[in-house]
C-alpha cells in the first residue's frame, strides 16, 4: 500500500514513521510503570508526535502540509497513501 504512496514517492516515509513511532509509544508507555514515563510525559512525546507528522510532511512542489489539510479534511488521507500526486498541487513524485 505504502509503495505507490505519495507519502514514500517523496521520500518522506521517515518522517510519517517518526511520527508514528512517538505517537503510539508515548500513547502506550504510561500504561507500563516499570517504564518511568508518566501519562504527562506520554501526551507531550505523543503530541509531539503527531506534530511533527502534521507540520513536517508536505510537498516539496506547493509547500502543502498534507496530513495538516488531512485534518481538516478527512477526503485528503486516502491519496496520500493511494496516490503518487500531491492532492493540491497534482504535482507527480515517482522515483
Amino acid at each position: 500500500m505504502l509503495n505507490k504512496s505519495v507519502v514514500k514517492q517523496s521520500g518522506q516515509l521517515w518522517k510519517l514513521g517518526i511520527a508514528f513511532a512517538a505517537l503510539i509509544f508515548g500513547s502506550i508507555a504510561p500504561l507500563f510503570e516499570s517504564w518511568g514515563i508518566s501519562m504527562t510525559a506520554g501526551t507531550v512525546i505523543a503530541v509531539a508526535g503527531y506534530m511533527f507528522g502534521v507540520l513536517l510532511i508536505s510537498c516539496s512542489a506547493c509547500g502543502s502540509r498534507w496530513f495538516w489539510e488531512a485534518t481538516k479534511d478527512a477526503g485528503w488521507y486516502s491519496p496520500l497513501f493511494k496516490d503518487t500526486k500531491c492532492p493540491a498541487c497534482q504535482h507527480e513524485f515517482k522515483h
